[in-house]
């Protein structure tokens, strides 16, 4: 979709002040894309895990209809292209607490998720189809253990940090991610240079580094093709991948903001820690390797990490908009520091041991 921010206006607008409306955050002025409506876009983001930049666009559209559902406002079923909303995530995360299994609460009506609702369906002595429909969903809602926070996937997810499976890269199946593509460049530089160029650099000497020490590395993209979050997500879970790195860079209206960061899968209820482990060990290696300001890892709901089952990260390597550290990331002996440290991050993360 076309990006929707300040000064726009008409029907597209007023339907997202609607679905903002409902979810509690006002707008002034009905039909127009003024500052109250992208601070209360910016709100409605930061509450969600996204990017806040007070834009609508492709994951911020897809966060506001997935908000819309509840859980009992329609039939839950496997489609597909598969059913995705608060109200599956709900579903899921009541699923877990009673021990049926659905794996992390991405809110995304997969066969993971249909299993357990049939699974349920026969202990509760209901017809058993994989749709949750009125009836199966009553039940549910009767039913509540609310001390069983932590679902058996966290649980084991947790222990598998503490074992080691590797002793190198050999064998182990990556997959890359440069943020942005040719029909979303992302942001710039004020060369006019694109992020979707940048990114490209730098996973492009990533991936010779990794195939280098025996790695198996998978793209999201090339060079010069647009693919789609949901089909980039859907790739890398195509086959059974060890990790997934996606590289982006930032930017704001502010000069002084530099430094890297890093985003893995979390909600209010529960956050992937090989996800987390993940970020934090490539924002430590990039820090390191560059001095750049340690902003920190923080939880999101982004397509990337929420659709992919592999640990999944996000690493944001520096600012554009930054009079220095923009200039630095064009330069293609930084680039190659950062994918070092990228390098390094991985290794420590799939064989536990502690960068170099």
């Amino acid at each position: 979709m076309k990006l929707i921010r300040r000064g726009a206006s008409g029907d597209d607008v007023a339907d997202i002040q609607q679905r903002l409306a409902a979810l509690g955050f006002n707008s002034p002025v009905p039909g127009v894309f003024d500052a109250g409506t992208e601070a209360s876009v910016r709100a409605f983001q930061q509450q969600r895990g996204l990017i806040t930049d007070g834009i609508v666009g492709d994951e911020t559209w897809d966060a506001l209809v997935s908000a819309s559902f509840r859980l009992g406002d329609r039939m839950l079923y496997l489609t597909r292209d598969m059913l995705a909303g608060d109200d599956v995530r709900e579903l899921q995360r009541r699923l877990n607490r009673l021990g049926f299994e659905c794996g992390h609460d991405d809110g995304m009506y997969g066969e993971l998720t249909a299993d357990a609702v049939r699974d349920f369906q026969l202990n509760a002595g209901l017809t058993v189809d994989g749709i949750a429909g009125p009836e199966t969903i009553d039940v549910l809602l009767r039913l509540h253990r609310a001390h069983q926070a932590s679902s058996a996937a966290a649980l084991r997810e947790r222990a598998s940090l503490r074992r080691a499976t590797r002793t190198s890269l050999s064998g182990a199946v990556i997959f890359l991610d440069p943020h942005g593509d040719t029909d979303r460049p992302g942001f710039r530089h004020d060369s006019g240079v694109a992020e979707h160029e940048l990114t490209w650099q730098v996973c492009a000497l990533l991936e010779g580094r990794l195939t280098a020490r025996g790695a198996h590395v998978r793209l999201s993209r090339g060079p010069f093709n647009t693919v789609a979050n949901e089909q980039r997500a859907a790739f890398a879970n195509s086959e059974p991948v060890d990790a997934v790195l996606s590289v982006q860079l930032n930017a704001t209206t502010s000069p002084a903001a530099h430094g890297a960061s890093a985003r893995f899968f979390g909600t209010e209820a529960q956050l992937s820690a090989r996800g987390r482990q993940l970020a934090d060990l490539c924002l430590d290696a990039v820090v390191a390797a560059t001095g750049t300001p340690h902003c920190r890892a923080h939880a999101s709901t982004t397509t990337m990490l929420r659709a992919t089952r592999a640990p999944a990260a996000v690493i944001e390597l520096g600012y554009l908009s930054h009079p220095v550290e923009g200039e630095q990331l064009r330069n293609p002996a930084y680039q190659r520091i950062l994918a070092d440290a990228l390098v390094a991050g991985l290794i420590a993360f799939l064989t536990r041991q502690s960068p170099a």
